[in-house]
């Protein structure tokens, strides 16, 4: 979404390339979604709220390209703890699979727990309910 300008921040922070000695966090994970399929668009949102309302402060960032039944294009969203906002983007096409990806970056994320909440919010999954 253009939100980070290498130029920008060299400009400002020319050392911001030069590798220094720092620790990592090792309890800071992510965790990619890969799924072909098109997303119910309610039950994204009742997921993604329910998410971001009971897990927000360890979701540090979020992000994807999603497929919404019912659309001829791309939503693109992203997010940070709690805050999340998307758009929609370029128009899917012709014989492109529709496929979502998504990674959440943050701590005690549960790679299983996400895989299946995603996998409830596609407009299939409810069919044979």
């Amino acid at each position: 979404m253009g939100a980070f300008d290498l130029d920008r921040v060299l400009k400002d922070d020319p050392s911001f390339l030069t590798e220094t000695e720092h620790q990592h966090d090792t309890t800071v994970t992510s965790v990619g979604i890969e799924l072909d399929g098109e997303v119910d668009d309610a039950r994204l949102n009742a997921w993604l709220g329910n998410l971001l309302r009971t897990k927000g402060a360890d979701i540090f960032r979020s992000k994807g390209i999603l497929a919404i039944a019912g659309s001829s294009r791309q939503y693109v969203f992203q997010g940070v703890h709690m805050l999340l906002m998307g758009e929609e983007g370029a128009q899917w096409r012709a014989g492109e699979p529709h496929r979502n990806r998504l990674v959440f970056i943050g701590r005690n994320l549960d790679r299983d727990e996400l895989e299946r909440g995603f996998a409830d919010c596609l407009a299939t999954a409810g069919a044979a309910a």
